[in-house]
């Protein structure tokens, strides 16, 4: 059962009388209000004006938000409804007579630009003031339409909108494979229909698709994958202009080749060919077009028939050769699996690694996907698994783990997999090369990739379907080296072309904080049944990792992890986290572990910057010395609304205060006597004590607590929602409040860049 506001009308002395925002309750998926809309109900999409004035301008802006409906992969109303409510008017159209324009794409709001629209005349024209419009209008309402007789109108499938049905389609079938919705009726060694060829599930709301290959979808295959394969798979989409940029690093390595070598330009994980496609046109010094000495292999099976489709009759080899070859598994090549010991001993393959007048080049754009990440099937609530960490490169991989830097848990990642056997079977002499996308972690904190650098990129992952981050793409020669830093050139992609930013030099991390925990174990500590969760609160659910201990002096229980800067590497509590792999923070020491928790705080503005560096102890305790430095990390991560630390009484009845806040009588509002604060600390600190003021007119507010800035948020700021969905807004009972939280977040931040940041590379914190 949910509710909905929606636009309704009442029938008063035979008439209809329309109203807003009126509450009513509802079992069936129809009645929703959707997006920026006036609302959907019962296959009807509404447009309220209180004067229509143009109508060719009104059944525009339907038409687009209908247009935005179709593209999300959200049914499309068979029936427009334009009501002009100061003439009592319902105007009714039939979306089908516009398909052709709900089936465009359109940019900017749908209110804007609507002027030139001619629309077809209505079907009716109904004025719901009198007795008979009423009686019409309201069978429309309810669902009884003459016209058409379906509630939605049928929507063709393209590459616009097959995203949107795809992630319905999971969602609304969690068990449910790409195979079964995508299908592909070409194909011999397996013939699905598919969903969107035969619907069964979205009959009635899409048309079959008619193209009998994948082909159209070629750029997008990585998005259309259920939630196990992209697990599975860590597929993403090579955007062709980086694939332009990379193909200048397979020439480079080509024509390094010594003269009398045959070569191949080797890619295990071509998915639909944009790499290679990259490398169509570009020839040799032999006149050779460089597609010509590819060799590819993909393991998705929808992918290689696109792959084949695509690319099949350009290149030297595919693998395996025809689908008359392909071994087909649950969606999966089985036999082109470039983790498998099947896949290393491949006939194609062998016979050109063996032959030590073949240079091998390998391009690739390697998953990076994290085999260990969770997925859960929706419907029964169990995990889903991956198979891919259980291959034979894998378990290769676990027995060299001591030869790497970070080796704990690495094997995970399967980027890391085909880099390292990529050196490890298939670069055999100095000529070879490895032309390879990846986050740099692969280089800067595991240790793979000591070989010599020759140049490379820095990419935006936003344009490979993904959030902004940097992605690099490096050509290394076969040639053993070590180097601490890589100067790399960024690449952004604005208005349909590359442009080139700042070269960044990444530098290698060792260690990380570690080496800086304190593990000291003092005479009157004393077990503890207090734990607490990631939000700081006392945790009763989970299993617990290690023997919580209280004293005195224990202050925080601090979490700082791995090398990357980022929210699941870090915890701070006030109480040991039931996860363990921490240390406490005491009252004698807690100012110089301090900054290594604001190290994991890290704002970076830029994509550039983002998995580009990492935290490290490579600097040693010189920060320690540094009493400007220590301070500015102390009033920061007291500030912080990611310091999580709580007042409250424990399962033992202890009251616990929160000592790392500047409220009254704290240990760190003590402390800062201690410090001379400049004008910027200055002005923080007068905004924490406005908060802290609003803070103390909440009827929630409990005087025996010490309060932070976490604690205030989460409990004290309380709010209530209106709306639904987009429109949805939070109403703070204490805007004022609200407004000083917000302000201190701002200036927090401004705080970090002037006061902290440098530093952080200056003592090897951030590196």
């Amino acid at each position: 059962m949910s509710n909905f506001n929606i636009p309704y009308l009442i029938e008063r002395d035979g008439q209809i009388e329309f109203f807003n925002n009126y509450r009513i309750s509802t079992d069936n998926d129809d009645s929703v209000l959707v997006d920026y809309t006036d609302g959907v109900y019962n296959g009807n999409i509404f447009e309220f004006k209180l004067n229509i004035n143009n109508l060719n301008k009104t059944l525009f802006q339907a038409i687009k938000y209908l247009s935005k409906l179709r593209i999300k992969g959200q049914s499309v109303p068979a029936t427009i409804l334009l009501i002009d409510l100061n003439l009592t008017t319902a105007y009714v159209f039939k979306s089908i007579d516009y398909k052709n324009d709900i089936q465009k794409v359109y940019s900017g709001a749908s209110s804007r630009d609507n002027d030139n629209f001619v629309s077809k005349p209505y079907l009716e024209k109904l004025d719901y003031s009198k007795i008979e419009d009423s009686a019409k209008l309201k069978k429309i309402l309810k669902g009884r339409k003459k016209y058409p007789d379906e509630l939605y109108m049928p929507i063709d499938i393209d590459e616009n909108c097959i995203i949107g049905w795809a992630s319905r389609y999971y969602a609304e079938n969690p068990k449910a494979n790409k195979g079964e919705f995508l299908g592909d009726e070409s194909g011999t060694a397996v013939n699905i229909k598919g969903e969107i060829r035969q619907p069964r599930y979205f009959k009635g709301l899409i048309n079959p698709y008619k193209g009998k290959t994948n082909e159209k979808f070629k750029y997008l295959m990585d998005c259309l994958n259920d939630k196990l394969s992209k697990k599975d798979l860590g597929a993403f989409y090579t955007p062709m202009l980086y694939a332009k940029k990379a193909a200048e690093l397979v020439l480079r390595a080509v024509n390094d080749i010594p003269d009398g070598n045959d070569y191949i330009i080797l890619d295990r994980c071509a998915g639909t060919g944009n790499l290679e496609s990259a490398l169509v046109g570009i020839n040799d010094k032999n006149g050779d077009e460089l597609i010509e000495h590819c060799v590819v292999s993909t393991y998705e099976y929808y992918e290689y028939k696109v792959l084949e489709e695509r690319i099949g009759d350009k290149v030297r080899d595919i693998i395996p050769p025809s689908e008359a070859n392909v071994i087909y598994e649950n969606g999966k090549v089985a036999n082109a699996d470039a983790l498998s010991e099947d896949f290393l001993n491949n006939p194609i393959i062998r016979s050109y690694i063996d032959n030590p007048k073949c240079t091998v080049i390998l391009f690739e754009n390697p998953p990076y996907q994290d085999s260990s990440a969770i997925t859960y099937n929706e419907e029964d609530g169990t995990r889903g698994r991956t198979q891919r960490k259980e291959t034979y490169i894998c378990k290769k991989y676990k027995e060299a783990l001591e030869t790497f830097n970070e080796s704990k848990g690495s094997f995970r990642e399967i980027s890391n997999l085909f880099i390292w056997s990529g050196f490890q079977y298939f670069l055999r002499q100095p000529s070879d090369a490895y032309v390879v996308f990846s986050p740099i972690k692969y280089w800067k904190t595991i240790g793979l990739g000591e070989k010599k650098f020759e140049s490379g990129f820095l990419f935006n992952r936003y344009h490979f379907h993904a959030t902004e981050s940097t992605i690099s793409c490096i050509l290394w020669k076969n040639i053993p080296d070590s180097v601490e830093q890589l100067v790399l050139e960024p690449y952004d992609i604005k208005d349909g072309k590359t442009e080139q930013l700042k070269p960044v030099t990444v530098r290698k991390v060792h260690k990380t904080f570690i080496p800086f925990y304190d593990k000291r174990k003092f005479s009157d500590d004393v077990e503890s049944v207090n734990y607490c969760g990631r939000d700081g609160e006392l945790d009763l659910a989970h299993k617990k990792d290690g023997q919580s201990i209280d004293n005195d002096n224990i202050i925080a229980y601090v979490r700082t992890i791995n090398y990357s800067p980022d929210a699941m590497n870090r915890i701070m509590t006030r109480q040991m986290y039931f996860g363990a792999r921490g240390y406490y923070l005491r009252s004698d020491n807690y100012l110089t572990k301090l900054p290594l928790f604001a190290a994991k705080l890290v704002p970076f503005d830029f994509w550039y910057e983002k998995d580009l560096y990492y935290n490290s102890s490579d600097g040693g305790d010189k920060y320690t010395k540094d009493k400007e430095f220590l301070k500015s990390c102390f009033i920061f991560v007291c500030l912080s609304n990611q310091n999580k630390c709580l007042s409250f009484n424990g399962i033992d009845r202890h009251y616990y205060r929160n000592e790392l806040c500047f409220d009254n009588g704290t240990l760190a509002s003590n402390e800062l006597r201690n410090f001379a604060i400049d004008s910027d600390e200055k002005e923080l600190l007068e905004i924490w004590h406005n908060v802290l003021n609003e803070a103390k007119k909440s009827e929630l507010y409990n005087p025996k607590y010490s309060y932070g800035v976490y604690q205030i948020s989460k409990q004290l700021n309380t709010f209530q929602k209106t709306g639904i969905g987009r429109k949805q807004k939070k109403i703070y009972d204490n805007p004022i409040l609200n407004g000083f939280l917000e302000t201190l977040k701002v200036k927090l931040k401004i705080y970090y860049k002037t006061h902290i940041f440098n530093k952080m590379f200056q003592y090897e914190l951030i590196k």
